[in-house]
């Protein structure tokens, strides 16, 4: 009886010791108002920026919500977040949340697609990139806390050329059938979300050298804006991933200090979030690409190709520069000799992707191979040191 008694009060105390914890770690937690999703650009804009995306939100599921806007609040409904209690359960007037409430809005920064085709197989391989940004911001003031950037592919293989209607399809299948979004419980969970942060970072600038036209498509060399948000994205979510760090997101054309519109799919409102200038600014300067014949043999030749940038990671108000070093990455690619279609500048993005990545990683643990593949002059000392950089914006 004395032992049954004991365990009784033992269960009863231990229940209530979880019960406090669960109580007193939620009160730690700040409350965050999903938004909905967004377009990170104008209504203008989305003909070059989310053209396939503008399509597939006009398709709406049995709620009569568009399909990724309900892929996207189920997914986030059935996340657990460490240090965020995030309400979802009603999507209101941008108008409508409390003053010092802090909003969190999915926004789709832009998209692209290229195809290529294989003769020996009869066989057009596409691929379809969807870049995102995780906005934080708060309600009160109209401003930007955090943005966590996030991207994903899907591949696509036909035996004919495949149309703006096949990849529409396949967009649309992807999301009702796959789980894009399940990224997103992890990024945040990496991330010490606050309603404030002492010190921010970004890409402020982005160049594109005259040397790089020669492998980009026609489209994008008439609009450079494509090009170069899709470089500072790609930088910045290589950076934000391997160090958790928050980045202030590129946009191209908006002055420092500007705001971002993003247009609400859910109630077509557009609203303006002001991007505070950054305390550390990256500079990007894509210099060129170079393509060279290794070896060659009957049924496949191996080409390098060669991407070739300049980072400059700098504090403006004290003129310092931490980081400033022209880096160049090189991958190995077989083409087949049958393969007449060859999409250049796919193989050159997946060469500049892996540099970029291969920099923030190294930043963590240099590795001497990588070190002097990338560069003719020793750059470990400011290469580690920028990790005092980034541990002052976490």
């Amino acid at each position: 009886m004395r032992n049954k008694l004991f365990k009784i009060i033992f269960l009863s105390s231990l229940l209530l010791f979880l019960n406090t914890n669960k109580i007193i770690a939620n009160e730690s937690k700040i409350k965050v108002f999903y938004s909905g999703f967004s377009f990170a650009n104008s209504y203008f804009s989305n003909k070059d920026f989310a053209k396939y995306s503008e399509k597939i939100i006009k398709i709406k599921n049995d709620s009569s919500i568009n399909i990724i806007s309900a892929r996207l609040l189920s997914s986030l409904q059935d996340m657990y977040f460490d240090n965020i209690i995030l309400e979802t359960k009603s999507l209101i007037s941008l108008k409508e949340y409390p003053d010092n409430a802090v909003l969190m809005s999915i926004a789709l920064q832009h998209e692209e697609f290229t195809q290529e085709y294989n003769q020996s197989t009869n066989i057009y391989s596409g691929f379809y990139d969807a870049y995102f940004n995780i906005l934080f911001y708060d309600f009160s003031d109209q401003s930007l806390i955090a943005s966590i950037p996030f991207d994903f592919e899907i591949q696509m293989m036909s035996e004919e050329e495949l149309t703006q209607k096949n990849i529409v399809n396949r967009i649309k299948e992807f999301y009702l059938e796959d789980n894009p979004f399940q990224e997103i419980q992890k990024l945040i969970n990496s991330f010490n979300v606050k309603r404030k942060y002492d010190r921010r970072i970004g890409v402020t600038n982005v160049k594109v050298n005259n040397r790089t036209f020669e492998y980009l498509p026609t489209n994008y060399i008439k609009n450079l804006e494509f090009v170069k948000n899709l470089i500072a994205q790609t930088f910045s979510k290589r950076l934000s991933k391997h160090h958790n760090v928050a980045i202030v997101p590129y946009t191209e054309g908006q002055a420092i200090g500007g705001s971002m519109k993003l247009r609400f799919v859910e109630t077509d409102e557009i609203y303006s979030i002001k991007l505070l200038d950054p305390d550390y600014h990256i500079n990007l300067n894509l210099l060129g690409f170079k393509k060279v014949l290794a070896s060659s043999s009957e049924v496949n030749d191996l080409y390098l190709y060669g991407s070739f940038i300049n980072i400059k990671i700098f504090q403006p108000d004290i003129e310092k520069i931490y980081f400033e070093e022209t880096l160049r990455g090189v991958t190995d690619i077989k083409i087949p000799k049958s393969q007449t279609e060859i999409n250049e500048w796919r193989k050159f993005y997946y060469n500049l992707e892996i540099l970029l990545d291969d920099f923030s990683k190294n930043i963590l643990k240099p590795d001497k191979k990588w070190m002097k593949k990338a560069s003719k002059n020793k750059f470990r000392k400011d290469l580690i040191g920028l990790n005092d950089v980034l541990d002052k914006v976490k």
